[in-house]
């Protein structure tokens, strides 16, 4: 079944793209040169930005006609940019779930996150101290928690060096897996999405439309 599906659809009269049909339950990669439009259409798939045509229809809905925070709940954007507040690990899943005004996991349950995300770190422990790449791995283990139906991830490997993101990808797709959950990935790591996708988007520069 195709969760996610375009037509015609076509940004800022520049990224044209092609047909797309993301299926649900699965992980999809997105490739392409820089410039060819993979970050654009993540924004594009949750209405962070607006097509200058074309349709996008999100289990067969098109998303103009749907509440924004509603399909912002349902398809969630992780960011490269990692944000954390001050405070605790468990203070950043409360402060985030609070924004989504849902319920936070418990302690166990973060641990949990933490786990699938390869974050070996309690959840009271401070966030002040942590590297570039564990403040990654704590940022994917919140987002994880917030339930999302669609889970597009750009870059979540960024600040990981590979073995690193092997376990990642492998304890989260395991997790989608069982939970019934689609993702979209895109990572300049050319040696994940043979082992982990299950579909593949090759986008075209912009000079190859």
């Amino acid at each position: 079944m195709d969760l996610i599906t375009t037509k015609d659809l076509v940004f800022n009269d520049m990224i044209h793209y092609p047909d797309i049909t993301i299926p649900k339950g699965e992980m999809t990669f997105v490739q392409g040169a820089s410039g060819s439009g993979k970050s654009t259409l993540f924004r594009l798939f949750n209405a962070t930005i607006n097509p200058s045509q074309g349709t996008i229809y999100y289990d067969n809905v098109d998303i103009a006609t749907m509440d924004t925070l509603e399909l912002r709940r349902k398809i969630l954007l992780v960011n490269q940019q990692v944000y954390l507040f001050d405070g605790t690990i468990a203070d950043n899943f409360k402060k985030y779930h609070s924004y989504r005004e849902t319920t936070p996991p418990d302690e166990e349950a973060m641990k949990q996150f933490l786990y699938i995300a390869a974050a070996p770190f309690e959840p009271s422990q401070s966030v002040e101290r942590l590297s570039g790449g564990e403040r990654q791995r704590v940022f994917n283990a919140i987002m994880l928690s917030l339930d999302a139906e669609v889970y597009m991830w750009d870059e979540p490997s960024a600040a990981l060096d590979t073995p690193t993101a092997v376990i990642f990808f492998t304890r989260m797709k395991q997790y989608m897996t069982e939970h019934g959950k689609t993702a979209l990935v895109i990572s300049h790591d050319d040696s994940l999405y043979p082992q982990f996708s299950d579909a593949l988007i090759e986008l075209k520069s912009l000079h190859e439309v």
